[in-house]
Formats: C-alpha cells, structure tokens, sequence
C-alpha cells in the first residue's frame, strides 16, 4: 500500500539559496534510504510537497517535518492512497534569484519557473491542483 501527503508549511528561518541546495541534497538521501519520493516546491518562504511512498515511511517523514524547528504552520492538506508512484525520483522546485546556479544540482525541477504540467494520471488529481496553485499564486505575508 501507497500513500500520498501534501503538505503546506512556511519557513521558521530564513532559506538562502545554499541551504535549499543543502535540504535538497539531505532530503534526497534520506527519502531515498525510506523508500520516499515527491516533489518540494519553496517559494517566497514557504514550502509545499507532496511526499509518496508506503505508509510507515511517509508518515515517518511527515511527523519528523512537522517537528523540525525549521518550519512553522504545518498543515496537511491532501492524503490519499495510491496504487503507484507518480515521482519517479526526487525533486525540489524553488525561486532563485539565479536559476542558472541551482540548475545543475541533482533533482532540481523547473517546476516554478517552466510552469512545467503533470502527466495526464496525475494532473486532475488535488495534489497536483494544490502544486499548480502554490505555483501560480504571489504569497505574500498579511
């Protein structure tokens, strides 16, 4: 059994283009020892990912996220069982000053910046409408 977490949160400390690299990097390894896949966008501050996998790993990971002193306003968004991955891989999407430099680091997505689109199986799906909307949308602190 697969499940699927999306998840919004916003950043308790400031991310500079290094320590997204550095969470991307950390991130990979460990997802990938837990048998975890999906997709991290970082914009503006704030994080969404969809995090996929068996349930015991992604729960795991999503408890030890919700914990992590790094970020605040942890809110689940969507959980759903799936019958098969949709991210092969692991990726991270996020807004650089200069998407040149972080072009070239292992799982980087264009997804922000491409305004790239899902497999058909997955595009209709709320996880996928979830990501889209982070994408498009200007967030701003009230």
């Amino acid at each position: 059994m697969l499940v699927s977490v999306v998840y919004m949160s916003r950043a308790a400390v400031p991310f500079d283009d290094a320590a997204l690299a550095e969470l991307l990097r950390e991130a990979r390894l460990r997802n990938e020892a837990l048998g975890v896949s999906g997709l991290l966008v970082a914009k503006d501050g704030r994080f969404m990912q969809l995090l996929e996998g068996p349930v015991w790993s992604v729960e795991d990971r999503f408890a030890v996220i919700s914990k992590d002193r790094r970020h605040g306003e942890v809110k689940s968004l969507v959980r759903e069982d799936i019958e098969r991955r949709r991210f092969d891989g692991w990726s991270m999407a996020y807004r650089a000053l200069d998407d040149s430099d972080v072009a070239a680091e292992d799982g980087f997505s264009p997804f922000l910046t491409e305004g790239a689109d899902f497999p058909r199986s997955f595009d209709s799906t709320s996880a996928a409408w979830l990501l889209k909307w982070f994408r498009d949308r200007e967030l701003r602190d009230r």
